[in-house]
Formats: structure tokens, sequence, C-alpha cells
């Protein structure tokens, strides 16, 4: 187990409770960790990329991107704390919990979100090239909460939480700026 903040491959953690501080305050710090994350991708030599889980005011399951590591083109940092909440939990219903990205989740981290049932996807940086939301709109699909019982209604999507410290680290990457919206490069 590590500590709260900690970067590394991945981790299963607990964290202080944020009882007192707002549910934006909360996220940013949360998003704050995904970009920590990803900026060990980058030392890692990974894409920049980093993703936890929380409910309640706890961190549960942190991880960065892994596809070099692992040798698996499936190790986005989503579905690695995906797969490590279902085996820390013993499920594959998330309601009631968060799914945190640095980055707007692809297509397959989009489904694979809804089908565990997050309640929220809370997202840094818009992916408008590729992501789950404004590319192919798989987080918000109504027409999956028909497949019951293996999704249910949409999550509650918020976006550009900690804007300007993912856009920061993207900017500093170039191959990365290239994905970040117009307005944000520099």
């Amino acid at each position: 187990m590590r500590g709260w903040g900690s970067c590394g491959w991945s981790s299963i953690l607990r964290s202080p409770t944020l009882a007192t501080t707002t549910m934006l305050d909360f996220d940013e710090k949360l998003i704050q960790t995904c970009v920590d994350l990803a900026k060990s991708a980058v030392q890692h030599g990974e894409a920049p990329f980093g993703s936890l889980i929380a409910k309640d005011g706890e961190m549960l399951v942190t991880s960065e991107q892994r596809v070099i590591r692992d040798n698996d083109v499936t190790s986005h940092a989503e579905i690695v704390v995906m797969r490590e909440v279902q085996k820390l939990l013993k499920t594959n219903d998330l309601s009631g919990y968060s799914l945190y990205t640095i980055c707007e989740p692809c297509p397959m981290c989009a489904f694979m979100a809804r089908e565990l049932k997050f309640d929220r996807v809370v997202i840094s940086l818009p992916s408008p090239s590729f992501g789950g939301l404004h590319r192919w709109n798989i987080l918000e699909d109504q027409e999956l909460a028909k497949f019951t019982p293996y999704f249910k209604n949409p999550p509650e999507v918020v976006i550009n939480v900690g804007l300007e410290k993912a856009a920061e680290l993207y900017n500093s990457l170039p191959l990365f700026q290239r994905m970040l919206p117009e307005e944000l490069r520099k």
C-alpha cells in the first residue's frame, strides 16, 4: 500500500477523508494526483496518462499508463485502475464510485467505465480527437442504459477540472500537445 499522492506503476491506497473540502476542491486534488501519475508515466517511457478511483473521500486505486511495461495495449491507466478495483472489491458494479483521469477516456476506457456503472467520471483534459465523450459519445449515450443489467444511466461527467496543470504537462510534450484543443496549446 502506498500513501496519499504516491506515484508508481499502480497502487491501492487509502487517502485521508476530505470531509471539510468542497467537491470541486476534492476533484482538483484528485486530478492533481492523476497529473502526478501521468508525469511518472512519462519518466517510465509511457504516454502521459494517470487515473484513479475514489469513493466517499477515499482514493482506492491509482495507476499510470502501463502499455509498454506490461507489453499490453489495453493497459491504459483507466483500464488498469478499473481492473484492480474489481479485484479489490470483488464486484463489477461500481455504482457510487468515481473515475478520475487526466485526459478524456478513449472509447475502450469509456465503454468499460459505462459497463462498470460509475456514478461520476471526472476529467481534466478533453480529447476531441480520441475521446469517448467528444469524439464518440459513449459516456453520455442514453441508449446503453436500455441494456440492463449490463449498463445503467450515464454517469455525471465533470470535465476541465485542474485544466491548467494538465495542459502544462501536455504542452511540454510535442506529440501530446497536438492532442489538446487549439485554445489550450501554447
